[in-house]
């Protein structure tokens, strides 16, 4: 153990050894730095035994992985960036052994990014790099009125310190508040030394021995990450993830927690088709929450979708990020074996990591245009319908936030959505390793810090993403060379017969089934047609039955998902049906509540299909079109209503669900919907009422009877009534 401050010898012979031990300086390199494959684990605070025994399996499985073994490993001691202590100090020694296992092979880095006290000081100093961020803080591993440690746990930290010679006085002055802590240069050999001045012998050994000012004897030391840095405890001042990933050269995608968490792998696969809507993202919720539920633990979603609403899809992707968390997350892994624009770029973006295929397994020589790579990001569709708006800033802004969450640079959002932004690559002047995407006019104005590599993206062009590319820029994680989804799970340690398939739910498949649109449509015309059957033909029930049962699915099927939208496109169904029903059984004649009723319930079925109030004008044609289909179904209905009331009493069977009016002798006739002709004949006329005007009814002129409504409300049968208007065909009677 480093007792140089009770041994000169062993100083001495400590000093030698760690100077023949420090490293030397890295060859010039002409090429710039690529990035390799890390893995960030995050520390559960307080650290127990469970936490040690799940960080091990977590951590083995990937360096011990024979076809791409991690070789740095980053263990972030603040999750959420927030401040830590401990006080389990057996915890802490077993991850701190643990660490210790580690040093032959890999390379450890501890990132402290918030207050962080206690022992859990022993395994962040365990580790071989420590990165901080500025604002953060490490040391108090007792509180100062306490006493210092005993014996053996002192051991523990002087073992750490058997790696920080130089630095163990500075390391024993977070336990012990009596250090005097000093500092100089080794007679012997130059180097700087940290010492405790209360050492006499220690003190003869260095030279230019002076005090620590942030130090002083009588508390126990807390270190900034400056002062951590000035010790030489600090190798790197990294606020973010994605800073430490650029220090140590690892990609981006490794910035990501492993859900895994040293579990084994049990797979399941899907495939996203078609737009992006609210009932995609209810029914990938489904999935997910299936998963959970039988144990599974990851997921190979194969992108195959394009369009939709770009705000649906950040909530989906914020979902698929949301499922990755907890004790039972899930790794989301997105396959692109084609293409994935737009929407299916922000659902890319929200998965744990993007698999790209390279497409080298065409099945036609002969076609070229198949062999091409995968590509990710063409928001041209977006871009051009939202001209002079603010709604593309606001996708944009989305993107780009979404993005930086999984370590990835902004900018390249916002090549996504501007033409005449050009992004360059660079690395630093004084440090190679550290690599940027830049704006090029940022890299002129600041040429004396940055090196160019390439140009990434060319001014006038959006910035599209074959697999090759995105992989270069640490946004794929892997490239394949093949389409087949079985290529993808051999780079996760899959057995494709073990893979399951996500079968969705019979109701998910009888909504989809409802969606399409010539089912919608048929679905309209029938809810009109019971309609108006329910409000013409007296004595029907069948009718406004199948009538709400048609409604019902439509606005179901098309936006169970929809929130406020689907709550406004209601009341606008709901408006419009009780504007129709007083202009017909009311008001006389056909005029602005009977317009504005249709007009209504029209919106209403066409509102219901987007999540949201249109915005741009392709999305307001869209819903011309659709209101526009319902209304041809609406005149359909109209005339498929007339010609069931008008045959329906006489074809056999089916006749029995119309009450027919009695017959009352020789020659009696049959109810009937008048002409306009002869309706215009019965104004002023006087009748029975044959049955109950609901206000709708049969009223029986002479021997004839006829289909008529009340200009109020109920009116019993074997009353007196008098036709007091006719408009077309529609015969308004009153109580005499």
């Amino acid at each position: 153990m480093p007792t140089p401050a009770r041994c000169p010898i062993r100083l001495a012979v400590a000093a030698l050894g760690w100077l023949l031990a420090a490293p030397a300086p890295a060859p010039a390199q002409n090429d710039a730095v690529r990035t390799q494959e890390g893995l960030f684990v995050l520390v559960p605070s307080p650290i127990t035994s469970a936490v040690v025994g799940s960080i091990r399996a977590q951590v083995k499985e990937r360096v011990n992985d024979r076809a791409r073994p991690v070789r740095t490993v980053v263990f972030d001691f603040n999750p959420d960036g927030k401040d830590v202590t401990n006080a389990d100090f057996g915890a802490c020694v077993e991850l701190h052994r643990f660490l210790g296992e580690l040093r032959a092979s890999t390379t450890t880095v501890a990132f402290v990014h918030a207050k962080t006290t206690g022992h859990t000081v022993l395994p962040v100093l365990a580790c071989k790099e420590l990165a901080m961020g500025r604002g953060a803080s490490l040391g108090e591993v007792v509180p100062a009125d306490a006493p210092p440690l005993d014996k053996p746990s002192q051991g523990f930290y002087e073992a750490v310190a058997e790696t920080r010679k130089a630095q163990w006085a500075a390391i024993r002055k977070t336990f012990d508040k009596d250090v005097d802590l000093a500092v100089g240069v080794l007679k012997a050999g130059g180097a700087t030394w940290y010492l405790d001045r209360r050492n006499k012998a220690e003190v003869e050994l260095v030279a230019g021995v002076q005090a620590v000012a942030f130090a002083p004897p009588g508390r126990v030391a807390l270190y900034t990450a400056e002062q951590a840095r000035t010790l030489g405890l600090c190798t790197a001042i990294a606020e973010t993830r994605a800073d430490v990933a650029e220090v140590y050269s690892l990609s981006p995608a490794s910035t990501q927690d492993d859900p895994l968490q040293g579990r084994s792998p049990d797979a399941f696969r899907y495939t996203l088709k078609g737009e992006v809507d609210g009932a995609m993202r209810e029914s990938v919720g489904r999935i997910l929450r299936d998963i959970k539920r039988k144990k599974g633990n990851v997921l190979v979603l194969t992108l195959d979708c394009s369009g939709g609403d770009l705000g649906v899809a950040r909530a989906l992707a914020d979902d698929l990020a949301e499922a990755r968390k907890g004790d039972d997350g899930i790794k989301v892994v997105a396959y692109v074996p084609d293409q994935a624009p737009d929407a299916a770029t922000f659902l890319a973006f929200g998965c744990n990591d993007i698999v790209m295929s390279k497409r080298r397994d065409a099945a036609d020589p002969t076609r070229p245009d198949e062999a091409r790579e995968a590509v990710l990001g063409d928001f041209s569709r977006v871009v051009e319908a939202g001209k002079g708006g603010g709604a593309v800033d606001a996708h944009r802004q989305s993107l780009r936030d979404l993005a930086e969450k999984r370590g990835l640079p902004g900018i390249l959002a916002d090549g996504m959505f501007d033409k005449e932004l050009v992004i360059v690559r660079v690395h630093g002047a004084a440090q190679r390793n550290q690599q940027r995407l830049l704006a090029e006019a940022e890299f002129e104005a600041n040429k004396d810090k940055w090196v160019f590599e390439r140009q990434v993206k060319a001014k006038g062009q959006l910035l599209t993403l074959t697999a090759t590319q995105a992989e270069e820029l640490g946004v794929a994680r892997y490239a394949v060379e093949a389409r087949d989804p079985a290529a993808v799970y051999a780079l996760y340690g899959l057995d494709p017969t073990r893979v399951k398939e996500v079968t969705p739910g019979w109701l998910d498949r009888f909504a989809e089934f409802l969606r399409q649109p010539v089912v919608t449509v048929l679905l309209v015309v029938l809810g009109f047609t019971g309609l108006i059957l329910e409000m013409k033909v007296p004595g029907l029930t069948v009718p406004g039955i199948l009538a709400a049962l048609c409604f019902i699915l439509v606005f179901w099927s098309q936006s169970r998902f929809s929130g406020e939208m689907f709550v406004l496109a209601l009341l606008l169904f709901l408006l419009g049906l009780g504007l129709v029903g007083l202009e017909i059984f009311v008001l006389p004649g056909f005029g602005a509540p009977g317009v504005f009723g249709i007009m209504c319930m029209l919106g209403g079925l066409g509102l219901v299909t987007f999540d949201r109030v249109p915005q741009s004008g392709e999305e307001w044609g869209l819903l011309g079109v659709k209101m526009t289909q319902y209304m041809f179904g609406m005149i359909g209905a109209f005339v498929f209503a007339f010609l069931i009331a008008r045959f329906l009493p006489k074809v056999p069977y089916a006749n029995r669900l119309m009450l027919a009016p009695p017959v009352e002798g020789a020659g009696a006739g049959e109810s009937y919907l008048p002409g306009a002709g002869e309706a215009a004949e019965l104004l002023g006329a006087i009748g029975t009422t044959n049955t109950a005007l609901r206000p709708a009814g049969v009223v029986r002129f002479g021997d004839r009877f006829a289909d008529v409504v009340s200009d109020g409300g109920y009116v019993p049968p074997g009353t007196r009534v008098q036709v007091i208007a006719v408009e077309n065909t529609r015969v308004v009677v009153k109580e005499v």
